[in-house]
């Protein structure tokens, strides 16, 4: 996989440290006791629950939106030591691997994956990325404060966002066109 055309490799071993998170946490809620995984579901379905009566175009919109906003706040608490973005990552693993326990006791492992699969081709790397930023920029604050970094933080903030509008962004765009086509037609 070339990581070079989606985002400089600044972010390389913040993102592939985020990656093992999700990975583990993604496994944990695969392993989370039926109790959890029946409550984060039913938490699940009243957030998609909230949406089914919304229209095509307005449903894309709210998703968009929600998906936009949250990734942004991932990516500009990074610099509070990097504990949110990471925290992030950890919670979207977790609540992916329940959901896809849950979707794979009902209709099995690989009819599952393919109804998790959408959210981890577009929207999970999106997050993985915004929160790489936001963990480097995390690193950056306390390299400033130890005195090893002279950038001003202004100018790394300015890159992070950069490279949120060319990568992340457009993958929210398509995420939450196939989240809205999911929610529209899939009972």
């Amino acid at each position: 996989m070339n990581l070079g055309g989606m985002f400089d490799r600044t972010i390389k071993p913040y993102f592939l440290i985020l990656a093992l998170v999700f990975s583990v946490s993604f496994l944990a809620g695969t392993i989370a006791p039926s109790s959890i995984r029946q409550q984060m579901t039913e938490m699940f379905q009243a957030i998609v629950g909230n949406y089914r009566g919304l229209a095509g175009g307005m449903l894309f919109f709210n998703i968009l939106v929600q998906n936009v906003m949250a990734s942004i706040f991932v990516l500009i608490s990074g610099v509070i030591v990097g504990i949110i973005p990471a925290f992030a990552i950890s919670s979207n693993g977790f609540g992916l691997g329940v959901l896809y326990r849950q979707a794979a006791e009902v209709s099995g492992y690989s009819k599952a994956a393919l109804k998790v699969l959408p959210y981890g081709v577009f929207e999970t790397p999106a997050l993985l990325i915004a929160a790489s930023y936001g963990l480097w920029l995390g690193v950056t604050v306390v390299r400033r404060m130890r005195g090893n970094e002279s950038t001003l933080l202004r100018f790394n903030i300015e890159h992070a966002f950069r490279r949120y509008f060319a990568v992340v962004f457009p993958l929210l765009v398509v995420a939450a066109a196939i989240e809205t086509t999911l929610i529209l037609w899939l009972p």
